[in-house]
């Protein structure tokens, strides 16, 4: 009888130390994680797209919860928001309201029968009005539309999976069909988020609407892996593929794009009314298949390379069909320190209540006075290659851009500055593509308003595009500055030391060109 006793004395204390020992490490996991989740706070505070409306977080000791609430930077999209659609804005003018609900401990998911240890599980849930979630529940049902878990790993770092479900939703007497196929994201990061790695996927999504047409994709992939170097810029590869992208629409879609304004707002410069593109887009089959995109950052010493691909297999819109298309660009021997003094420097630059003009200048002071190293450490850029099949033929071209021992003089004198560069540039493109772009340039020139009750004749501004450029490329064949063969125009060029060779054959640049002598009579009169 005294050994039972003894036993459930015993049992008791482990009980009891397990309860404490557990208690003290949830206590201490709880404060761990209120850094880490106060971390990530201050990473979405520092975005210049957001402002915190506000921020709350209560810790207790086995469970905390933290609460934000966003909205837009009004001053900063404010004017690029007025271009918006009005039945956009309103989506756009409210706010974001979140609340992470955490639990930690050794076992966290516990009550979820989930036993991998972990300092803390934070399920994150989001508050929508009653308008908005009953919107969702005609596509979703009564499945959360988005389920968002941050499980902060025993060592700092974590993992964070954002999971959108499925559904198939339908409109019979509209003719709307919806088929969304579901989305999937998960972020592996360490200790300080310096390193992470980030993989997502959406299998598809079908829209058929009825007589109008129908838009779909499918197998969207994207793989990320970000690591720090060692002068303190991210070095990695991501990687975005698409399996297919189609687009039948059988309706014509009018469009008005105001680039006029939006050019005032970038650069505060007034270019008139003329450049506001409006018309149509008509009924069109657009196809894209087989598009894939890559960009690969490395390091040596203190200098950084970085090479981007962009292919694709195929093109369609409506009876033309591209591709395949290759892209691969480099740009090399990059001053990894001084990148990362400039991204400093530009995030540090206050936008609130700043005058645009003003942030403009300080921006290109701040690049000139932080940037100018990326200059005198002979940077090059590198067109590997550039390919497209298109029905007129094929275009491609590869070329590269060095500037070597520049010193910051160089930017008072201008002719000095150029011949710092090296360039040398390999293309052909069919002449048919050549032509067509002047046709285009010719009308946009021509054609100003038009809403003009005169118009002019475009079948006359064509025939006199073509005729220009028949006659330049004519004298450009005599000069051998240009070859064509089978409906292809060929040609390379090669700049260096302030002078420009064109086929071999060097072509004098505006202030290489000797001056014309004074008539003999001006000479006499003075």
């Amino acid at each position: 009888m005294n050994l039972n006793k003894q036993h459930l004395k015993l049992t008791a204390a482990a009980v009891a130390g397990a309860f404490v020992l557990y208690g003290g490490f949830a206590y201490w996991a709880g404060s761990k994680a209120e850094e880490t989740l106060l971390e990530q706070h201050r990473m979405i505070a520092s975005m210049a797209v957001f402002t915190v409306k506000s921020h709350q977080y209560d810790r207790g000791w086995f469970s905390s919860e933290e609460t934000t609430e966003l909205e837009l930077n009004k001053q900063l999209l404010g004017p690029y928001l007025g271009l918006l659609p009005e039945n956009l804005r309103p989506l756009l003018n409210g706010t974001l309201r979140y609340r992470h609900q955490v639990r930690h401990g050794l076992l966290p998911g516990l009550f979820d029968l989930d036993f991998r240890p972990a300092r803390a599980i934070v399920r994150t849930e989001f508050d929508m009005s009653d308008g908005t979630r009953k919107t969702l529940q005609r596509f979703f049902g009564d499945a959360e539309p988005i389920t968002v878990v941050n499980r902060l790993g025993l060592t700092g770092g974590g993992e964070l999976s954002v999971t959108i479900p499925k559904f198939d939703y339908e409109e019979t007497l509209a003719g709307v069909k919806m088929n969304w196929r579901g989305f999937d994201l998960n972020v592996n990061y360490q200790s300080g988020y310096k390193e992470y790695t980030v993989s997502s996927s959406s299998p598809g999504f079908v829209l058929e609407a009825g007589p109008k047409g129908r838009f779909a994709f499918d197998s969207v992939k994207y793989l990320s892996e970000v690591r720090p170097g060692s002068s303190g810029v991210k070095l990695g590869n991501s990687e975005l593929s698409v399996g297919d992208i189609k687009l039948n629409w059988n309706e014509a879609i009018p469009y008005s794009i105001k680039l006029n304004e939006l050019i005032y707002l970038v650069g505060r410069v007034r270019v008139g009314e003329f450049i506001n593109p409006s018309g149509e887009f008509r009924p069109s089959n657009v196809g894209l298949s087989g598009l894939k995109y890559q960009i690969v950052t490395s390091e040596q010493e203190d200098f950084v390379n970085t090479r981007g691909k962009l292919d694709f297999e195929r093109f369609v819109y409506n009876d033309s069909n591209y591709g395949p298309f290759k892209l691969d660009v480099s740009a090399n021997h990059l001053h990894g320190p001084t990148l990362v003094k400039l991204d400093e420097a530009l995030g540090k630059l206050p936008f609130q209540g700043t005058d645009p003009a003003l942030l403009r200048k300080k921006y290109i002071d701040t690049i000139m006075k932080e940037g100018l190293p990326l200059l005198q450490n002979d940077p090059r850029l590198v067109v590997n290659t550039f390919y497209l099949k298109m029905p007129s033929g094929v275009a491609q071209l590869d070329g590269s851009l060095s500037l070597k021992g520049f010193q910051p003089a160089d930017l008072k004198n201008t002719l000095q500055f150029l011949k710092r560069f090296t360039a040398q540039v390999n293309l052909e493109l069919p002449q048919q593509t050549l032509e067509n772009l002047v046709v285009t340039q010719a009308r946009n020139l021509f054609t100003v308003d038009a809403s003009a009750e005169e118009q002019p004749d475009v079948a006359e501004i064509d025939a006199l595009a073509r005729s220009l450029l028949s006659a330049q490329l004519d004298e450009w064949a005599a000069q051998k500055l240009i070859r064509r063969e089978g409906g292809q125009i060929s040609t390379k060029l090669m700049f260096s030391d302030g002078n420009l060779q064109v086929n071999s054959i060097r072509v004098p640049l505006p202030w290489q060109e000797p001056e014309e002598p004074a008539p003999a009579d001006a000479s006499a009169a003075q």
